[in-house]
């Protein structure tokens, strides 16, 4: 299999999966020089153009882009967009990061249809449903479906979240009010990297989401994972990875 894909699990499913990039086919190429503010960063093209980016991340993204890694960027766009590239992807060290939250949302329709995820049924998925006053990113039959990136890694752990979300642990406790009522609800982590074997809460970044996953779990919703082989064109495989709520 392809150098990027973990050698000690072969049981990668190939996805039609959509591009990290959507201005351009192909990402262009940079090093990451810093990151000004939490969503954005300057880089380094290797033409030696210095160009201004966003990064489509809210997290720290601790480990996945740092001074002198490589980064793919989307772009450039138009006027009068002020940060004319997008950060769409960052390689630390051997693999290849998606630094886009939304690549997870993106890219779940592929995952369904691949198979990878048969406990959440094969009817139709509509996106962004509203229930009460909560909205969830899916829903498939009656089932509500919330997707989390993963890019954090400890080792060949992925950790999910690398900063506090109070909406990471809203999302639990909301699904988890309505498994109790008799609703169907999951959880899936996706984890853009390919070089994790399992998906654990990062107790010590946010105990309170810790607590809320696990509560989650244990009221009947479904808590499952997946990682990606991703590449800067996109995730071209991906796998089954177990979540880890000890």
């Amino acid at each position: 299999m392809a150098e990027s894909m973990n050698p000690r699990n072969a049981n990668w499913t190939t996805l039609q999966a959509p591009r990290l990039a959507t201005a351009t086919r192909r990402p262009a190429r940079g090093t990451f020089i810093e990151r000004p503010h939490r969503f954005a960063a300057r880089v380094a093209l290797r033409d030696g153009t210095c160009v201004d980016a966003h990064v489509p991340n809210p997290g720290r993204l601790t480990g996945v882009i740092a001074p002198g890694c490589e980064v793919a960027l989307d772009g450039p766009y138009p006027p009068p967009r002020a940060l004319t590239h997008t950060v769409v992807a960052a390689r630390p060290s051997r693999v290849w990061i998606g630094t886009n939250t939304l690549y997870a949302n993106r890219v779940f329709p592929a995952l369904r249809a691949a198979g990878l995820f048969p406990e959440l049924g094969d009817g139709a998925a509509a996106a962004e449903v509203k229930h009460g006053h909560s909205r969830f990113d899916f829903q498939i039959g009656r089932r509500f479906v919330e997707v989390k990136s993963v890019t954090l890694a400890e080792g060949r752990s992925g950790l999910f979240p690398d900063a506090v979300t109070a909406r990471g642990a809203r999302h639990c406790d909301e699904l988890a009010a309505l498994a109790r009522k008799g609703t169907a609800c999951a959880i899936v982590f996706v984890a853009q990297r390919g070089d994790v074997d399992s998906i654990a809460p990062e107790d010590t970044v946010d105990p309170v989401f810790g607590r809320a996953i696990r509560a989650a779990a244990r009221a009947g919703v479904l808590v499952l994972a997946c990682a990606l082989d991703l590449i800067p064109e996109g995730a071209r495989a991906a796998r089954r990875i177990p979540v880890i709520l000890k």
